[in-house]
């Protein structure tokens, strides 16, 4: 996920020097306007037991539109399987779109959708970094949410959102069945760059 973080923060820096150019597509002359990069911070539920997490991403904006990519991680409480104590944790990374209008006010809608592949995860709560006895269940996770933004600074904003994460692809992971990650969310997003106004 490091690694993911790290290409998504270089993306969007790389992305700053392309405002202002015209890009064609298919659908008509989509202005790039900026990018952006920045960490966010959640908390959702898994199997009723509350969790909170983060993580960061960066995009390049084209007119009301960003797209790019995150990655972030959520602990949730502790679990007893056989005899081990266990800790509870969600971790995915993918690509990340999202809206806002009008983005030139200051507070505005602001919409995302992150769709990612990962992991659910039970982490044995033991020191010995050489006892490796987690358990992992690969996972698809969709998750969009929906709510406002607020203009602090041309080159800062902050999001605040809820949501709904789906995932999916539990099958081996002890104590859990297919869709005990579904969760509401709540979300804060910091967003940092040049967002084409200045």
């Amino acid at each position: 996920m490091k690694r993911l973080l790290i290409f998504a923060i270089l993306f969007a820096g790389a992305s700053l020097s392309l405002i202002a150019q015209k890009e064609e597509t298919l659908s008509g002359s989509a202005r790039v306007k900026g990018g952006f990069g920045g960490p966010f911070f959640g908390y959702s539920q898994a199997d009723g037991q509350s969790g909170a997490g983060g993580g960061g991403g960066g995009a390049l904006i084209l007119n009301d539109i960003f797209i790019g990519g995150f990655g972030q991680g959520e602990s949730f409480g502790q679990r007893t399987v056989g005899s081990r104590r266990y800790t509870t944790e969600l971790g995915f990374g993918g690509f990340w779109i999202g809206y806002t209008y009008p983005s030139h006010k200051v507070i505005h809608l602001y919409t995302s959708l992150k769709i990612g592949w990962g992991n659910a995860s039970l982490r044995y709560n033991d020191d010995d970094p050489f006892d490796n006895n987690d358990i992992n269940d690969g996972v698809f996770v969709l998750a969009p949410e929906l709510g406002a933004e607020v203009n602090v600074l041309h080159w800062f904003r902050i999001g605040l959102t809820a949501g709904y994460r789906l995932v999916n692809g539990i099958q081996t992971l002890p104590g859990f069945s297919e869709g005990d990650f579904n969760s509401p969310t709540l979300g804060v997003t910091l967003r940092f760059g040049g967002f084409g106004y200045h």
